[in-house]
Parts: C-alpha cells; sequence; structure tokens
C-alpha cells in the first residue's frame, strides 16, 4: 500500500491524537521536508511537516482534537513559498485497526495561476490593468436585480481626455498610450476611485459607484456629495517634452432614476458627456431629461415585423426599433442600435432567420463592420429619389465586400442602376399595390433576386403578390379571418386540444381529474406538455416526470397558462408560425404590463386575451362561434368580440405595437400610466421568452 500511496501526485500524512503524532508520510510529503526537519515516527506534525506551512495548524479545524473527522473536511492554505494547497481531512482506520486522520495536500498553484491568468484575459485591459467593459457589465448585472427593485441606488459616469486625438496624431499612439497609463495610475492611486474605475476603450471610461436608498438626506446632498467625489480627477494631465496637455470631460447619470440597466445608463451618461463637451469641456454634467434630444416615447419602441415566404414559413424580420422614417443616415444612435439587438437576444437565437437592419453611417464602423454577424443580418438601403452618388455607392459596396447582404428599398428609375442592382440580394416593392410594367419588368429581369413585397396586410394583398413574381412577404396577411361558408369542423386530431381549452379556459373550478385523462390518453400531447414543463422558459427547478405531478406541481392558475399555450401550438400547427409567436407574445406582454397599468388589470384574463385574440384564425371560425364552444370568462370575451369591453383597448394596442403605431401606442401607455421604459422591457421580455420557448 505504501508504494501506491507513495505514487500519488499528493502529499498524504495519517496523524493520531490530539497533538497529531505522525503515524506515516508517503514520499512527496518526505521530499517536501528535505532539508527543513528530520522526520521520524511519533513526531508531531506541528513539529515537523507543518514548519513548511506556517499557519496549517492554526486553520485545521481538527487541531487540539483527539478525534477524527465525522465527515471529510477541505480548506486551502499557503506553504512558505507562497504556493496554494487545498487539504482535505478524514477519518480511516488505520492498519493497527484503530481510527486515525488521514491528511491530503495538493498543489494547485498552477491552476489558480491560470485561473488569474484566463480571468485577466476576460476581464483587465492590457493597456492599463483595470476592468475593462465586460467587467463592468458583469459587476452592474450582479446588483441589476437590486437596482430595478429599489433597494440599491449610485451613480454612473463616461468621462474621457480632452484633445487626446491631438496628442495620438501628433506625438504618436505610444505616447498617447503613455499618457492613459498615467491618468489611470492617477486614478487608481485615489481610494475613492479604486476599485471603481472601467476602461470602455480608447480614451473613454466609467466610474461606477454603489449605495443604499436613504443614504442622503436629499437629492441634492446626493448631488453635492458626488459633485466633491468627482472634482478630484479634473486635473490638466500632462507629459514632459510635448506642448499638449489633457483635461478630462465627465457625464454622470444617476440609478434608478436614470434607468436600471446598464445600457440606457450608458447611453444616458453619454449624453451628458456630449453636454459637458458642448458647454466647454473640463466639466462635469449630471443627466437631465432635457438633455436627452431622443427622450420620446416611441423612441425607445422596439418591434419586429414578420417576413414570410410564399408557403407562410417565416423567413426573417425587419427591425423597426424607432420612428425614423424622416431621419438622416447618421441619425441612428449606435447605443440604442446594440441595445436593440442585444435586448431581443437575437444574437442568441438558433433559427435560420434574416433580420433586416437600416442602414446608418454608424454601420461602416470597424467594430460593426467585425462584429454584426454577416449571417444573420441583411442591411436595408432606403434610396432617395435623387441617383446613388459615388460616396454612398462606394459604403454599400465596402458592406458587401464585408460580406453582409443588401437590401434595396425606394427603387425608381431615376436611381435604379445596374451597378447598384448588382449589389443588392433583396429588392423590397409595396405588394399591396398593382405592379407597374417597369416593377414587372426588374422582377422578370433579375430572376434570381429576392423580390420582397413589403405591406402584404391581406389575404387579398398576398394573392396578388404572389401572382406578380414575388417570393417573399412582408406584412401581417396571416393573421387575418378567412372568410368561410359555414362553421368548420375541427380536425379530429386536434379535439383533445380543443377540450383542454375548454377546462383551463374559466373562472370556475379546474377538473384536474379530466384533464389528467385528457392528456394521459394522447401520447403526442403527454410528451408535448412534460416537455414544455421541463424547458427553460418555465423554470421549474425540479423536473416533472409524469401528469399528475405536472398538474400538482403547477397548481390551477400556472396549469391555465400553460395548457392554452400548448393547446394554441397544437390549434395552429398547419399555420404560419408567426400566427403562434404573434399569440404568445401578444399574452405575455399584457400580462406583464397589467400590474404596471393604473388602473391594474386581471393578469389572468390578459395572458388569455392575448392567446385568444388570433385563435379563432387558426381555427377559421369567427371569434363568436369560437366562444360558443369555449366558455371563456365575459370580460375577455366581450372585449374580443366588441369594442366596449373592459379590455377592448388592449387588444388595439396589441395591433399597434404590431405595426409599429408609435403615436397610437404612445397614447395607450400615457392613458394607463405606463412609461415608455416599462413598456419597451415587457416587449423585450416578452420576445426573449417565446425565443425561450421556440428553442424547446
Amino acid at each position: 500500500m505504501a508504494g501506491i500511496l507513495d505514487a500519488q501526485n499528493a502529499d498524504m500524512l495519517v496523524v493520531r491524537g490530539n497533538e497529531c503524532r505522525l503515524l506515516f508520510m508517503n514520499a512527496p510529503a518526505r521530499a517536501r521536508l528535505a532539508g527543513v526537519a528530520a522526520v521520524f515516527e511519533g513526531q508531531s506534525c506541528k513539529d515537523g511537516y507543518c514548519k513548511r506551512l506556517p499557519g496549517m495548524c492554526d486553520t485545521c479545524p481538527l487541531y487540539g482534537s483527539s478525534t477524527p473527522p465525522a465527515s471529510p473536511i477541505e480548506f486551502t492554505i499557503e506553504d512558505a513559498d507562497g504556493r496554494a494547497f487545498s487539504v482535505s481531512l478524514n477519518a480511516v482506520e488505520w492498519v493497527d485497526g484503530r481510527p486515525a486522520t488521514a491528511i491530503y495536500l495538493r498543489d494547485i498553484s498552477a491552476g489558480q495561476q491560470l485561473q488569474e491568468r484566463l480571468y485577466n484575459l476576460a476581464y483587465i485591459d492590457h493597456l492599463t490593468q483595470i476592468p475593462n467593459r465586460q467587467k463592468l457589465k458583469d459587476d452592474y448585472d450582479a446588483i441589476a436585480g437590486e437596482v430595478a427593485s429599489g433597494s440599491r441606488t449610485g451613480l454612473l459616469t463616461i468621462f474621457d481626455m480632452d484633445n487626446f486625438k491631438a496628442i495620438n496624431d501628433t506625438y504618436g499612439h505610444n505616447t498617447g498610450d503613455v499618457m492613459l497609463r498615467r491618468l489611470v495610475g492617477h486614478l487608481q492611486a485615489n481610494p475613492d476611485y479604486s476599485g471603481h474605475l472601467y476602461r470602455l476603450g480608447g480614451d473613454e471610461f466609467v466610474f461606477l459607484f454603489k449605495d443604499k436608498p436613504g443614504r442622503f438626506s436629499s437629492e441634492e446632498a446626493r448631488r453635492q456629495h458626488y459633485e466633491t467625489l468627482l472634482r478630484a480627477a479634473f486635473l490638466s494631465y500632462s507629459m514632459p517634452n510635448i506642448e499638449l496637455s489633457c483635461t478630462i470631460s465627465m457625464g454622470a447619470a444617476f440609478f434608478p432614476e436614470h434607468g436600471t440597466i446598464l445600457s440606457e445608463l450608458l447611453r444616458k451618461a453619454d449624453i451628458a458627456l456630449y453636454q459637458a463637451k458642448d458647454s466647454g469641456r473640463n466639466q462635469l454634467v449630471f443627466f437631465e431629461d432635457q438633455y436627452d434630444t431622443a427622450k420620446k416615447f416611441k423612441d425607445l419602441y422596439i418591434n419586429i415585423q414578420p417576413i414570410l415566404s410564399g408557403h407562410g414559413r417565416t423567413y426573417g424580420y425587419e427591425l423597426v426599433d424607432r420612428g425614423n422614417e424622416n431621419d438622416s443616415e447618421d441619425s441612428l444612435n449606435l447605443t440604442e442600435f446594440d441595445r436593440t439587438l442585444d435586448a431581443l437576444g437575437l444574437g442568441e437565437m438558433m433559427s435560420d432567420a434574416k433580420y433586416f437592419i437600416h442602414y446608418s453611417n454608424h454601420l461602416m464602423s470597424k467594430a460593426v463592420l467585425n462584429n454584426l454577424p454577416k449571417d444573420k443580418f441583411v442591411v436595408q438601403i432606403t434610396l432617395s429619389d435623387a441617383p446613388v452618388s459615388a460616396e454612398q455607392f462606394r459604403k454599400y459596396d465596402e458592406l458587401k465586400r464585408a460580406g453582409y447582404q443588401l437590401a434595396l428599398t425606394g427603387l425608381k428609375s431615376g436611381n435604379a442602376t445596374a451597378r447598384l442592382l448588382d449589389l443588392a440580394t433583396y429588392i423590397k416593392f409595396d405588394g399591396g399595390l398593382a405592379a407597374s410594367s417597369a416593377q414587372k419588368m426588374l422582377i422578370s429581369q433579375y430572376p434570381n433576386k429576392w423580390f420582397v413585397a413589403t405591406g402584404v396586410d391581406t389575404q387579398e394583398g398576398f394573392e396578388l403578390a404572389r401572382t406578380q413574381g414575388f417570393k417573399l412577404f412582408q406584412g401581417f396577411f396571416f393573421n387575418q379571418p378567412v372568410v368561410v361558408q359555414k362553421t368548420k369542423d375541427i380536425d379530429p386530431m386536434r379535439v383533445n386540444y380543443l377540450r383542454l381549452l375548454k377546462l383551463t379556459s374559466t373562472d370556475d373550478y379546474v377538473n384536474f381529474s379530466e384533464i389528467a385523462t385528457i392528456i394521459s390518453s394522447d401520447v403526442a400531447l403527454s410528451y408535448k406538455l412534460l416537455r414544455l414543463l421541463n424547458s427553460a422558459a418555465v423554470g421549474l427547478r425540479n423536473p416533472v416526470s409524469s401528469i399528475d405531478m405536472a398538474l400538482a406541481y403547477l397548481g390551477e392558475e400556472n396549469l391555465k397558462k400553460w395548457i392554452a399555450l400548448l393547446a394554441l401550438r397544437g390549434i395552429a400547427s398547419d399555420k404560419p408560425l408567426e400566427l403562434v409567436r404573434l399569440s404568445l407574445i401578444r399574452a405575455r406582454f399584457g400580462e406583464l404590463l397589467s400590474d404596471q397599468m393604473t388602473p391594474k388589470r386581471d393578469a389572468r384574463h390578459i395572458f388569455l386575451l392575448g392567446l385568444f385574440s388570433l385563435l379563432h384564425i387558426a381555427l377559421e371560425k369567427t371569434q363568436a362561434e369560437l366562444f360558443e364552444e369555449i366558455p371563456v370568462a365575459e370580460e375577455i370575451k366581450v372585449s374580443l368580440i366588441g369594442d366596449s369591453g373592459p379590455y377592448s383597448d388592449l387588444v388595439g394596442f396589441f395591433n399597434h405595437y404590431e405595426y409599429a403605431n408609435w403615436d397610437e401606442v404612445t397614447l395607450f401607455s400615457r392613458d394607463n400610466g405606463l412609461s415608455d421604459r416599462t413598456v419597451s422591457d415587457a416587449y423585450i421580455s416578452s420576445v426573449k421568452w417565446y425565443n425561450d420557448l421556440a428553442a424547446e
């Protein structure tokens, strides 16, 4: 046995008694004592081995005890050279048949060094050796929940160096790098700043300060505190033998007053920073609402409008994140654009859907060109009546050569050059109108292009565009009722789904036994329900393995919600997926807003309202016919069938949001006491929730 223990890649000792008398040491442990102390049987561990591990006896929870540990004990110590060891104590029966304690020590220094190196690569800025943007994100994420709940307050600032570009251009980047390191060294030497400083990139830095509510007697005292604190950073930073010096300009935003999401706080601090620049530089400016020229309700609304193939399959979406129909090419705020992509989780979606984004000169930056996924995003260029200039064409060509597909809108005889058409993969026309002869000719001349019919919001418009040669169709034609001559019988395969809807879409007592019988009798239905309940979107702590367990675990209200959700997916299985997507997003969107409305609405009713708002289309029935078969609450029924129900305005709100009618959305929000941020965040959360379901 000694030979086996000697071959271990760890030190092993066996000790006994309150003085830890040595019974055994393996070869690695004896080697560690070479030249330090003599080793002999019966010696105290403290007088021998632990001389190489100062403090081990003080750290060891068994020191001075004659009884071996009842269960394994683990801790970490360092030796005299500063190397880290993991220590494990275990009770053993030694060769003499009596109890003893086995001590295992493993050198973990190499692993710790590797972890430290990986940490530095991920979170430490190479030039200045301070935390980077990713570390800022992670540190803020750690408190984001507290900020949202109001139990954490604080301040975020962005600052940069005035005249820094001039120093870089005049004296070179090496001089600029030295200047940045000296700035950081000065700030880090101030204990008020150490641990709060991050580098965003270039000469841009962030301070993040965290507080608790109630620390300051007033908002004025709070502002005065931070103004005094930050004034110490406002110096003239210079270097020997150069004529230029740098001051700093700083913008600050409070949380949660100015936002609870990091991207929003950065955006508003950045607005305040530019206000400081415009006001003469070398100063601190706190964000105020009047500085935010984009602070309108509609500027924060985000919408994704579907683009379908002729077979009803989802091909992609156009991102509509602001009312920018009159904006110039330079007007898109890149921070808001990044926020849109991050918030909707589009980078994490595993589908093949394309996302059409509007062109902006900001897209020409190397950071965007190198990082925006080329297989997912299509850059959409809106042409004016005038021909494309040489400079504009150069930019579009650069995007094309960078690997991005281009879409053209606003194409007319005056700007439709062959050279421009060669760049495009997609060409958009209004498919709801009769095609002109020039448009028909263009479609026939370019059979390999993807022609997209826009504004297709009726079945008639869809059929017309399809006959004109369009391959893709953008609009909401799929959620319009189909006129039928008589009541359509339910497909026998969907009967169980409809039976479940009848049992769960009522305010009356839910018959769990009957529900369990229906689900258990349908193998496919049982599988789908269990898979759905165990998905990340539902988020149960323990896996559900039986129908009875599922019903007991969920409870009545959650059961109603998830059965209704599952039934919708089953009933609309032969319809475009967008019909299900819109219904689910409506349901979750309304549910999240219900508690925030003034007055509050019933979240249970609103979820079903969104879910059932398009169900009659999936079943090819009128809504009146549908609710003769499904006994939903009267408030839901009258709200969906007419305009005078308690939730009828919410149905209109769903439609306006999907069509990006931001003025109407704003009016509804104000009438119901909803802030722009509340509406935007609720929609983002709803899309993420749907994405999780779609992934499952």
